[in-house]
């Protein structure tokens, strides 16, 4: 769990250095942060709570490195981590928690002015760990997908999404980020 941490702050560190550094981008890298409601398909444990840090590079579309058509959308590379904020219940006395840290390719496809869709697919390495004996728990490495929606607030973009990790976890995530 260490290396999770230090894998978070290490990336925040980055991104921080990546957002300074991108003022000429003009919007094709974003940052962000992001909720999420955790539940992992197994008996007897209720949903966690995570939070985390989000962040990509619009490589093609409008406004992207490379113009190209793209139906209106745009895709991206994405990466995010995230962290438990707050242990769920398993079983009768324990509780579990769940760190996890994935990159994404992901489509966004506009809706007008203010609102798109998102559909993202890509690989997340997730490690649940419980206090319980016999749980199913451990470090995974595992193709992972989302879909979700976004509008435009602000300076920045407010989204939804659903993503599950090869059907072993399913989260519901809200997150907020802006373009550098």
């Amino acid at each position: 769990m260490n290396r999770t941490k230090s894998l978070a702050v290490s990336l925040a560190l980055v991104a921080g250095l990546a957002a300074t550094g991108a003022a000429q981008a003009d919007g094709k890298i974003y940052v962000g942060a992001k909720l999420a409601v955790a539940d992992a398909d197994i008996n007897g444990f209720d949903n966690a709570y995570t939070a985390g840090i989000y962040g990509g590079y619009n490589l093609f579309g409008k406004d992207s490195h490379f113009a190209a058509d793209l139906a209106g959308g745009t895709f991206a590379v994405e990466g995010e981590v995230m962290m438990t904020a707050s242990k769920g219940d398993a079983g009768l006395a324990g509780k579990w928690s769940i760190n996890s840290f994935a990159a994404y390719g992901v489509y966004r496809f506009p809706l007008g002015e203010q609102f798109y869709l998102k559909g993202k697919l890509g690989v997340v390495r997730y490690d649940i760990d419980a206090t319980v004996n016999n749980a199913n728990t451990g470090v995974e490495t595992t193709l992972a997908g989302g879909i979700g929606g976004g509008m435009k607030i602000g300076p920045g973009r407010l989204e939804l999404d659903v993503t599950t990790y090869s059907s072993d976890v399913l989260t519901y995530g809200v997150g907020f980020h802006m373009s550098f």
